[in-house]
């Protein structure tokens, strides 16, 4: 295969995979504590003068704006702490999604996800009043004979580590990298993680930046299939001339 039209053919694999992305950022503009994904392109020569690419997925961790919801199940998860629930496998992953709510089993959840409590599990019953501290405490509040009454219930698991040693899956939830860490263990409780209630975290991804990247990428992918189409019909005439000279 020629260099030309095996490179085009690279090319045109390497945006549709980055164009996966850009609409999975688009997809995600509304989700609350979204970071946006981008891929890396790095190129090197090999010896027959092919480049050879290798694409890596980097995160975009800046905060996204902050909302004041005045809702005591809201919260951000501040710095590079992170919140941890349990994926449909029952699998630790984490999210800054901080818009909690509560089940018919009385569980805290987020996007149907179960949130992890730090130690044990609790329910919370209907219609109680319930407040979260800073260190991730929950507190359930209750007003008796004019006199408030706080009680704990149970508290949020809150982990930090590292940033690049985290993926991002399918699901849009973070897991630490496999090589980071044995999956069969579980990170522990950081005690130095703060949450803020009422607070909610938008995505980080700008709509206007993506969209502009998206037609870019929708360009150069007709450019290489056009190069690709080019080829093939001026390998086609060349055989018809090699053939008639015959």
């Amino acid at each position: 295969m020629e260099n030309t039209i095996y490179q085009s053919m690279q090319a045109a694999i390497r945006l549709l995979e980055n164009q996966n992305i850009i609409a999975n950022n688009l997809a995600n503009v509304s989700t609350n504590g979204f970071k946006e994904t981008f891929n890396l392109i790095i190129k090197n020569e090999n010896v027959n003068n092919l480049y050879k690419t290798q694409t890596q997925k980097y995160y975009n961790f800046s905060e996204g704006i902050l909302t004041n919801t005045q809702r005591k199940l809201d919260l951000i998860i501040k710095e590079n702490g992170w919140l941890v629930i349990k994926d449909m496998n029952g699998k630790e992953a984490y999210t800054k999604n901080g818009h909690l709510q509560i089940n018919a089993q009385g569980q805290l959840t987020i996007q149907n996800y179960k949130v992890v409590i730090n130690q044990g599990d609790i329910k919370i019953p209907n219609n109680i009043n319930i407040k979260i501290l800073s260190d991730g405490t929950i507190k359930k509040i209750e007003e008796k004979e004019d006199k408030i009454f706080e009680k704990t219930i149970g508290s949020l698991k809150l982990v930090r580590f590292p940033k690049n040693n985290l993926i991002q899956k399918d699901n849009g939830l973070f897991y630490l990298k496999n090589h980071t860490l044995n999956q069969n263990l579980k990170v522990p409780h950081d005690d130095t993680v703060r949450v803020q209630s009422e607070v909610l975290e938008a995505s980080n991804v700008n709509p206007t930046k993506n969209m502009v990247d998206m037609i870019s990428n929708a360009r150069a992918f007709d450019m290489n299939m056009k190069m690709i189409s080019m080829y093939d019909q001026n390998t086609e005439r060349a055989n018809q001339l090699f053939n008639v000279n015959n």
